[in-house]
C-alpha cells in the first residue's frame, strides 16, 4: 500500500478546493441588478472570494492550512470602481489574512520543538566564523597557493554562502511572520539561491574526491585542466539544476505560498545529482583505499590497517559521505526517531563547515607550521626584542675573527 507524501496531500486538496471554487462561484454570472460588482477570484491561499458589491468588503473562512486559524475570517475589500483592494508596496491584489494567520502554530505545526532552529543556526554562525577564518589564511599567505588549497578554497567558499543565506533563510522563515504570510518575490529567490549554495557546496565536495582521486590514479594528468574542470562542476553545473526547479515549483500554486519552506518532492531535481555525486565519492574513497593499502603492504598488517583506516577517516568530512545517513527522513514526524533526527541533523549539518575548517586548515600541519613561522617573525621584530637580538649579535661579533664576521653579516 502507497502513502501519499504530505506534498502530494496538500496538491490534492488544493486541486479539490479550486475544483470547488470554479463550480461554486468562478462559473457563476455576475448579479443582473445593475450594480457595480467585483468580479470572483480564487487567490493564491486558494480564498475563494465571490462577486462582491464595490464599496463593501467580503469576509471569508481562513482556509485550513498550517499556520492558519480556520475559525477566523479573512477579507477583502472592494472599492468604489468595482476593483479589488491593490497593496500599494506591492502593487497586487491583496486579501488580509492577518486575523487567520498564528505564527505560533505555524512553528508548532512546522517543527514542534522549535529549540533546535535555535541550535541550528547558532552553529551556522560559528561555522561561518571559522570558515571565514581560515579563507584569510588561505588567501593571505603565498605558500599556500597550490592547486589542492586551491580546491580547499572553492570547497570553503561554498560553505560560506552556505552558511550565510541558511542563517538569512531560517532567520526569514523561522522569526518574519510578514514576510511568511505575504511571501513576497525577493523571499522565494532566497530559498533558490539558498538551494544553489547548497548544491555548490555538494558539488565542491565531489570536487574534493575527484582531485584526490586523480592525483593518486594518474599522476600525470595536468593539474590546471582538473581545476577548470572543478571550477564547471562546482559553480556552472548547479546553474541550470537551479532554474529548473525554480521554474517547475513557480508553476505550482500549492508549491508557492510561505515562501516556499514546505517540503516540495520537486527539491529531488536538485538532490539527485548530489546522492549520485556522493555515491561516486563513495567508489573514489574505496579505490584511494585501496591504494594506500597497496603503498603500505611492507608495514605489518595491523599497523597497514590502522593507517588506512586513520586516512580514510579523515577523507568522510571532506566529502560529505556522513550526510548519506541523513538522506531519508523517518515517516512519523511525531516518534522519538523523528526526533532523534531533527537533533543530529541540527548539529552535523551546520557543523559541517567547522569540522572541515579545523581538520584542512587549523589541524593542518603546513598551515600550522607558516603560521608558527609568521609569529616568530613578527615577534622577533618587535621593538624590545630586536635591541636584545641585536645586542647579542654584537656580542657574538667581539668574540669571533674578522673573516666571520663578514660571513655572518653577509648571511
Amino acid at each position: 500500500m502507497e502513502f501519499m507524501t504530505e506534498n502530494e496531500y496538500i496538491s490534492q486538496y488544493f486541486a479539490m478546493l479550486e475544483a470547488e471554487c470554479k463550480a461554486r462561484v468562478l462559473s457563476q454570472p455576475a448579479p443582473a441588478d445593475g450594480k457595480s460588482y467585483c468580479a470572483p477570484k480564487l487567490d493564491h491561499w486558494m480564498g475563494c472570494w465571490n462577486y462582491t458589491e464595490a464599496g463593501t468588503r467580503a469576509t471569508e473562512p481562513c482556509p485550513p492550512i498550517p499556520g492558519f486559524d480556520y475559525l477566523q475570517n479573512a477579507t477583502f475589500d472592494c472599492r468604489e470602481n468595482g476593483t479589488w483592494y491593490v497593496n500599494p508596496a506591492t502593487g497586487r491584489e491583496y486579501a488580509d489574512y492577518s486575523a487567520c494567520f498564528n505564527f505560533e502554530n505555524a512553528i508548532k505545526e512546522m517543527d514542534k520543538d522549535v529549540i533546535h532552529i535555535y541550535v541550528t543556526i547558532a552553529l551556522f554562525c560559528l561555522s561561518f566564523v571559522m570558515i571565514s577564518i581560515s579563507l584569510v589564511i588561505f588567501f593571505k599567505f603565498r605558500q599556500l597557493r597550490c592547486d589542492r588549497i586551491t580546491i580547499h578554497k572553492n570547497l570553503f567558499i561554498s560553505y560560506l554562502l552556505t552558511d550565510l543565506f541558511y542563517l538569512v533563510y531560517l532567520s526569514v522563515i523561522h522569526f518574519a511572520e510578514d514576510v511568511v504570510l505575504h511571501n513576497p518575490d525577493w523571499c522565494q529567490f532566497l530559498h533558490v539561491i539558498t538551494q544553489y549554495a547548497i548544491v555548490c557546496n555538494f558539488a565542491w565536495m565531489f570536487c574534493e574526491g575527484l582531485y584526490l582521486h586523480t592525483v593518486m590514479m594518474s599522476a600525470f594528468t595536468s593539474g590546471k585542466s582538473v581545476i577548470i574542470a572543478c571550477l564547471i562542476i562546482g559553480w556552472g553545473v548547479p546553474v541550470p539544476l537551479t532554474i529548473i526547479y525554480g521554474a517547475v515549483r513557480a508553476s505550482l500554486k500549492d508549491n508557492i505560498i510561505a515562501c516556499w519552506s514546505s517540503e516540495s518532492s520537486f527539491l529531488w531535481i536538485m538532490y539527485a545529482p548530489v546522492v549520485l555525486s556522493m555515491a561516486i565519492n563513495v567508489v573514489f574513497v574505496v579505490n584511494i583505499m585501496r591504494l594506500l593499502i597497496t603503498k603500505l603492504r611492507q608495514i605489518p598488517e595491523v599497523a597497514q590497517t590502522r593507517k588506512a583506516v586513520r586516512a580514510t577517516a579523515i577523507l568522510i568530512p571532506l566529502l560529505g559521505l556522513q550526510f548519506l545517513i541523513f538522506i531519508k527522513r523517518p515517516e512519523d514526524k511525531d516518534s522519538t526517531l523523528s526526533t532523534i533526527y531533527q537533533y543530529v541533523l541540527a548539529i552535523f549539518v551546520p557543523l559541517q563547515g567547522a569540522f572541515v575548517s579545523i581538520m584542512y586548515c587549523f589541524c593542518n600541519g603546513e598551515v600550522l607550521s607558516l603560521l608558527k613561522r609568521k609569529w616568530n617573525q613578527h615577534n622577533a621584530m618587535l621593538p624590545g626584542k630586536r635591541k636584545r637580538a641585536q645586542s647579542t649579535s654584537a656580542t657574538q661579533y667581539t668574540i669571533v675573527d674578522p673573516m666571520s664576521q663578514v660571513q655572518t653579516s653577509v648571511t
